[in-house]
């Protein structure tokens, strides 16, 4: 029987930013992973590293989303460092537009919260706004948000395989682990199809799947898949030098001229076909805010799948069962949250303690999943 400190159930960014940090601590770890590491939601998103963007008034999440972004400059730099990959680390911010006074009022108790905590928003007229990006349609006005930025996900993942494999992580790829093998207290190891893998500490980060994980005797994760559609838009030279939001649709510029225009929420289960309704809209509303949208090529679009737990916030920590561990259930936050998570999980795995605040994070929230 194969043998292994810890194993990774699940190949996305966050379980191979989690496989990467065990490594440090020169242990055996392994990532059993069904099909290629990081093309699900990894794969799948825009990668905006957007806090107050995203953040609502009061939010239990926003200081580890904060922190998260706080650690990303540097986790870019190293994993560049290690592997040459440049992830296309962007600080130009996000402008969040509004269309209406009522939209204006709702967007600014969230602003208003957030400059309490001294994060910097600067409120933009109409002019201000074609001032930073003359393609825009008019718009009555909207906040900068310098704080918010962005990397290129799909560089960002192919950088954080290639340091894992540098640092001897094992890549088991092909298929899924079935379930997870204990004594009744304590972990020892899971199944993948008819083998069983030996291991002292199991960590769950299969994402939407983290609940087809089975625990003998035990409920399993409580996460469902939320389905999302994104286009890629291919352009001569980028339109757009920041992020640009509003309630019906985002746009994230790359340097090489492509804009990521996303996204729906759908339940639709696991299914990841991408549909003409959802596609069609979200192209009606990218034209409608850029214009000159509308002579880009469809460089491709998709449909990726979200986990999300009951309540919308990540399932984070040590289980009931001792030595079983789950990091899932980011849902929109999966790329900005991945240096804070991948902390957080190899610093209580290896010294039993967690170096960051996330009580409202906890597994045993859910009833039957630990106590």
């Amino acid at each position: 029987m194969q043998s292994y400190d810890a194993i990774v159930v699940g190949g996305g960014i966050i379980g191979c930013s989690i496989a990467r940090a065990l490594s440090d601590a020169t242990l055996k770890i392994a990532v059993i992973e069904r099909g290629a590491p990081g093309e699900e939601a990894s794969w799948a998103a825009a990668g905006m590293l957007a806090p107050s963007a995203e953040a609502q008034a009061g939010s239990v999440l926003f200081p580890a989303c904060r922190a998260s972004l706080k650690l990303y400059e540097s986790f870019a730099a190293e994993l560049q460092a290690e592997t040459g990959i440049d992830s296309q680390y962007r600080t130009e911010g996000t402008l969040l537009l509004y269309e209406n006074e009522h939209e204006r009022e709702t967007m600014l108790e969230s602003v208003e919260w957030q400059r309490q905590q001294g994060i910097l928003i600067r409120e933009l007229s109409t002019q201000d706004l074609h001032n930073a990006e003359p393609q825009l349609a008019p718009c009555p006005g909207g906040f900068y948000l310098p704080e918010d930025h962005q990397v290129d996900n799909r560089l960002l993942m192919r950088a954080l395989i290639q340091s894992c494999e540098r640092r001897g992580v094992r890549f088991q790829l092909g298929e899924g682990a079935r379930a997870v093998q204990h004594n009744g207290t304590t972990v020892n190891g899971v199944s993948v199809g008819a083998d069983n893998i030996a291991a002292p500490r199991v960590v769950n980060t299969a994402g939407a799947w983290a609940g087809a994980i089975s625990v003998p005797g035990r409920r399993s994760a409580p996460i469902r898949p939320v389905k999302g559609h994104m286009i890629a838009l291919a352009n001569p030279q980028p339109p757009l030098r920041h992020v640009v939001r509003t309630h019906r649709v985002y746009l994230v510029p790359r340097r090489n001229g492509l804009v990521m225009v996303g996204s729906t929420m759908e339940e639709a289960g696991f299914d990841k076909t991408p549909r003409a309704g959802p596609i069609a809209k979200l192209l009606r509303a990218a034209q409608h805010l850029c214009p000159i949208l509308e002579q880009s090529a469809i460089s491709e679009f998709w449909a990726g799948l979200r986990p999300a737990a009951p309540d919308g916030l990540p399932v984070l920590g040590p289980s009931a069962l001792d030595g079983y561990w789950l990091a899932t259930g980011h849902f929109r936050n999966g790329i900005l949250l991945t240096p804070i998570t991948a902390q957080i999980l190899s610093s209580w795995l290896l010294t039993g303690s967690s170096s960051f605040a996330v009580d409202a994070l906890l597994p045993r929230r859910f009833e039957n999943i630990s106590k």
